[in-house]
């Protein structure tokens, strides 16, 4: 289990822990971490992050209609419904994000 941090631009941030086996998505989700997600298949790139410091590892082939490797995108960002946490995490997503009870 590695622990990952979301952190927002105002500087908040929220913490929760996530497998290796599991995207940080829904490691989040488990945890009462709701991030703003779409496709979930790496396609429509809503779940995009800023990685702050530490490693990820794809969890999926790229299929036709992706938007690239969700975990090495020419942008700087990693998709958080295609990648696993492979290190503890410092990430800060691009869409809105927030609290609510595990699932």
């Amino acid at each position: 289990m590695y622990r990952v941090a979301l952190i927002a631009a105002d500087g908040s941030r929220v913490e929760f822990t996530a497998p290796n086996d599991r995207s940080v998505l829904k490691a989040g989700a488990q945890a009462g971490v709701r991030i703003t997600s779409g496709c979930l298949q790496g396609r429509c790139a809503i779940c995009r992050a800023r990685l702050l410091r530490g490693s990820v590892t794809p969890l999926r082939a790229l299929s036709a209609n992706s938007v690239g490797d969700g975990a090495l995108r020419a942008d700087g960002t990693v998709l958080l419904c295609s990648v696993a946490a492979s290190s503890d995490l410092e990430i800060s997503p691009l869409s809105p994000w927030r609290t609510c009870a595990p699932l």
